[in-house]
């Protein structure tokens, strides 16, 4: 898992890195909990995202996008419940 800024995951939805292995599935926005401001964490191909369901650092993360035929993120909208 990666966390980037806005304007490289903007690129990602754009598919400037669709080539890339492992294969970026989805990205979750949150607001970090240093300052409040958004972040943005990739989530790869194979990749178990119930690892990060109760991160402290990631306040209101929320599905930013999802990659076609990748569906188990809708799943993790609400990981601050």
């Amino acid at each position: 898992m990666s966390t980037v800024s806005k304007s490289i995951a903007d690129r990602i939805i754009a598919g400037e890195f669709d080539t890339d292995q492992p294969l970026i599935t989805e990205i979750i926005q949150y607001n970090n909990i240093f300052d409040g401001g958004l972040a943005y964490k990739l989530i790869y191909d194979g990749q178990n995202y119930k690892a990060y369901l109760h991160v402290p650092s990631m306040l209101n993360p929320r599905l930013y996008w999802q990659r076609p035929g990748y569906g188990h993120a809708m799943t993790i909208v609400n990981w601050s419940m």
